[in-house]
């Protein structure tokens, strides 16, 4: 058994193939949106829809007798890959980690951290898009003018719900799941007058570049978190990578 962690399309393709090929899988995913978009190609995949901390995963490998994970979680999810790297170590069995290479944009400024970002929004002026998801809105809520932010976040109740408890009006939220083409971006920094934009490096599939592009053609300052620096202990950049990787490693069970 193979337990995958996904938060991305490329974890969606991974489970997929996987599947496809022989291998049993559990599918995790940290929300009940994230069951349903591996429902839509993978139906009859046994799927886990909560977030899980290193106890509960050492759970989840004892019950289910998993052997190898695959962690495709988001490049930014770093808590779920720090608890499956400790939950592989204490459980004994490998664990392997997908991510695409990021990249570097000329134009854009780098930040470290969140931290580091809105002491640098706290000397700019205007509008503020926020592209970073809803789980650091916080973070920029309570420390910047909140009167400056535009949250672009999923379309759910929950995320929707955060937005309002943190004070962000109707018309600041733009709940709305992407990737986007160069041109609809470009439209958005338009029409909410946008003067700084924040990212993360999620790469292309999940829209990134095109984000960068529409900004830099229309004048806006990209602001982009980098990614956490972990110590991966099992790493490749490609789909065709990983379940190279898992054939040579892993037998079907």
């Amino acid at each position: 058994m193979i337990l995958v962690l996904s938060g991305t399309a490329d974890g969606r393709k991974i489970i997929e193939i996987l599947s496809n090929i022989g291998y049993s899988i559990i599918a995790s995913t940290a929300t009940e949106y994230g069951k349903l978009l591996v429902e839509a190609n993978n139906n009859s995949v046994e799927i886990v829809s909560k977030r899980l901390e290193k106890p509960d995963m050492e759970k989840l490998i004892l019950k289910k007798g998993i052997k190898y994970i695959v962690d495709a979680t988001h490049p930014y999810a770093e808590n779920v890959s720090i608890n499956a790297i400790a939950a592989s170590k204490s459980t004994g069995i490998e664990y392997l980690r997908f991510e695409r290479k990021g990249r570097l944009y000329s134009g854009v400024q780098y930040f470290s951290s969140y931290n580091s970002a809105i002491m640098h929004l706290k000397e700019t002026k205007g509008n503020i898009l926020l592209t970073t998801g809803s789980n650091k809105l916080h973070i920029f809520t309570s420390s910047l003018d909140i009167s400056r932010l535009y949250a672009r976040v999923l379309p759910t109740y929950s995320v929707l719900k955060k937005c309002e408890d943190l004070g962000l009006l109707p018309k600041q939220i733009i709940a709305i799941q992407g990737p986007f083409t160069k041109e609809f971006n470009k439209a958005m920094y338009e029409n909410y007058r946008i003067e700084s934009m924040v990212t993360k490096d999620s790469g292309d599939v999940g829209g990134t570049t095109e984000k960068i592009q529409g900004a830099l053609e229309t004048g806006v300052n990209v602001i982009l978190i980098q990614r956490p620096n972990i110590e991966y202990t099992n790493l490749c950049n490609s789909i065709e990578e990983v379940i190279e990787i898992v054939n040579k490693r892993y037998k079907k069970q």
